[in-house]
């Protein structure tokens, strides 16, 4: 049974590394697309404006479903660790961060449906880009969660010897 629970941690800890660079190349890749979107509403190419928001949702899915997998695999660990006999960190901070991540995917594919719907108004680019700029605030709000929260996790799980989770 112990063999079992050391396996699924690595497990888990593999998941992490995949998960944590496809994130990193799925948001170069929207910010690539984001760029490509504003440029094509700048110059008027609406071939480039539809290819952009095309690509934009398909990012967005995919960072959506990284995010709900971190979701998932954040009460694996946690239930991991009760199993182990492991103290979890105490908080909210880990869950937070993913919550924020996931609103901030749900901006990007909001902002990059948008575009794409057959209404005619001259408004959607604005309410388009409207979304993705929250979806960018919420992608600085969690980086500046993270340099908070962090410390305090890391020196909280050395003095108490706890599993951050």
């Amino acid at each position: 049974m112990l063999k079992f629970m050391s396996r699924e941690k690595e497990e888990l800890a593999n998941r992490k590394k995949i998960r944590t660079y496809s994130k990193r190349l799925v948001t170069t890749l929207s910010i690539a697309s984001f760029i490509g979107y504003i440029a094509s509403l700048v110059f008027d190419v609406p071939s480039l404006n539809l290819h952009s928001a095309a690509l934009s949702i398909v990012l967005s899915i995919v960072s959506l479903g990284l995010n709900m997998w971190s979701y998932i695999d954040y009460f694996r660990k946690r239930n991991l660790n009760n199993q182990l006999g492991i103290e979890n960190t105490p908080g909210q901070e880990k869950l937070t961060e993913i919550h924020i991540n996931i609103a901030s995917s749900a901006s990007f594919l909001i902002g990059g449906i948008i575009p794409v719907l057959p209404f005619e108004s001259p408004i959607i680019p604005f309410v388009s880009i409207t979304f993705s700029i929250l979806g960018y605030a919420a992608m600085v709000a969690n980086i500046v969660w993270t340099m908070i929260s962090e410390p305090k996790v890391k020196e909280l799980s050395k003095g108490e010897n706890l599993q951050v989770v």
